[in-house]
């Protein structure tokens, strides 16, 4: 849960998002996609897809949630109040 918004993981890999969407944070109708996981930063998200790039959405105030996501070859990812962190394999 971020600082206002809701993320949760679906069967099927893609996102349901509930809460404060001010920022594009937490779109109503979700997220399509191939997720593997997903964190809440305070006013931004981040899913992780299965290809191991980072799907981000939200505020990027200080570089936390780049708009055209991260690619690379991640296997986690955690949001915080204005950072995110992945874990590269």
């Amino acid at each position: 849960a971020g600082g206002a918004h809701s993320l949760a993981l679906r069967r099927d890999g893609s996102i349901a998002c509930w809460g404060r969407n001010a920022d594009g944070q937490a779109p109503p109708g979700g997220v399509d996609g191939d997720f593997v996981a997903v964190s809440a930063g305070w006013s931004f998200s981040l899913a992780l897809r299965r290809d191991g790039g980072i799907a981000c959405s939200g505020q990027n105030s200080y570089g936390e949630a780049p708009p055209d996501g991260v690619e690379g070859d991640f296997v986690a990812v955690a949001g915080g109040d204005n950072h995110s962190l992945a874990l590269r394999r």
